[in-house]
């Protein structure tokens, strides 16, 4: 049996977090050992607890990738644990401690998309960054085409990088009875149409492009409620700017919650906006499961998970009146959006689900493994 040691230092329940539980609930247990190491009262803690794996509390490294002390305490839980595969989550120290450790196999999960910076992409910084890369990691998972780019751009070599797109648990169907339950609770009427985004409110999702496109759609069609799910920096500057753009009433701002499923289950019509970094959309996948389509920027993986005319539309990122025209395309067209509905639900059984996803990180584990532990092994 293998045995994988998982970090991650995110406090919160983020997209990598989600993507861990899903992992988590599809391994093999008959070929798989798996811990899992947290900041000390993570929210993530009881759902990796709630899937039957054991926690390590971390004291140190709670929301970032580099803390010093966070080496030598991962290096202790490494010494303990013996692990053949650690796989760290956006935690460079986990990465330096495995190496200190002379770990066999060290996989790092690459889980966003963004526009790397000059000093990354040209010399010396472009050497370095691979150099350093070859150094701690033996592989590396990018969980969308956007995320291989990044990685290769900034100097790490194709070959260690392996593509895996995020795949996710068929999401909760809520009953006719739970939906209007739900419905009345928000103050959204029987008729309205729902648009939904579920992010966290940080200014690289777009949610201030996503107001400016509502108030333009609610001046054509005011049956539209705006339903923002999630929390973050940006929650009271985005109230605030719904209150000035005159749309509070129909803009309806969830915070976080625990279960998105009811919230899913009542929208329409699944949004994305993101300008800053987006690989495979975990919120759009979960839409899809359920038939949700999708308007999404082109930014990032957003265009590998989204097909034009397919199971959803396409705009540029940045562009409020684009948003706001692709949307009201959908409420005008019901055939066209049953028609996307219909190719959203198909996309998601053909790429997304989460068991595809983790059988064919089961697949990379064991071909790491094999190989290493070999190499290991000759080398005594």
């Amino acid at each position: 049996m293998i045995k994988v040691l998982n970090v991650l230092t995110d406090s919160n329940i983020g997209g990598a977090g989600r993507l861990l539980v899903n992992y988590l609930h599809n391994f093999d247990r008959t070929r798989f050992d798996v811990t899992v190491a947290l900041p000390e009262g993570s929210a993530l803690t009881p759902f990796v607890e709630a899937e039957g794996y054991p926690v390590i509390g971390m004291k140190y490294g709670r929301d970032k990738s580099w803390d010093r002390r966070s080496v030598g305490e991962l290096r202790h839980i490494i010494r303990e644990l013996k692990p053949d595969i650690v796989h760290t989550h956006s935690a460079l120290s986990a990465r330096v401690a495995a190496r200190l450790e002379r770990v066999p196999c060290r996989f790092y999960t690459r889980h966003c998309a963004f526009e790397p910076s000059r000093k990354l992409t040209t010399f010396p910084g472009k050497q370095m960054n691979g150099l350093l890369n070859r150094v701690l990691t033996t592989d590396i998972v990018a969980v969308a085409d956007a995320a291989k780019k990044n990685l290769t751009d900034t100097g790490v070599p194709e070959k260690m990088i392996t593509v895996i797109i995020n795949g996710v648990e068929e999401m909760r169907r809520i009953s006719p009875e739970e939906k209007n339950a739900l419905k009345e609770k928000l103050g959204i009427g029987a008729g309205d149409f729902v648009c939904g985004i579920s992010a966290r409110l940080e200014d690289y999702k777009g949610h201030s492009y996503l107001l400016e496109s509502a108030k333009t759609v609610l001046a054509a069609h005011p049956d539209t409620v705006f339903l923002i799910i999630g929390g973050g920096t940006q929650e009271a500057a985005l109230k605030k700017q719904a209150e000035e753009l005159g749309i509070g009433k129909k803009v309806i701002f969830t915070g976080f919650v625990d279960d998105v499923a009811p919230y899913c289950g009542i929208m329409d019509l699944n949004l994305n906006c993101s300008w800053g970094t987006e690989t495979s959309s975990l919120a759009l996948s979960e839409g899809m499961s359920l038939g949700v389509p999708a308007v999404a920027t082109t930014y990032g993986g957003n265009p590998y998970m989204i097909t034009e005319g397919v199971n959803g539309l396409l705009v540029p990122e940045k562009d409020a009146p684009a948003m706001a025209e692709a949307i009201l395309k959908l409420i005008g067209d019901p055939v066209l959006l049953a028609r996307l509905s219909r190719g959203a639900r198909e996309e998601y059984e053909k790429k997304f689900t989460a068991r595809a996803m983790t059988a064919q990180l089961e697949t990379l584990y064991e071909a790491s493994a094999k190989k290493r532990l070999r190499k290991t092994a000759e080398g005594k």
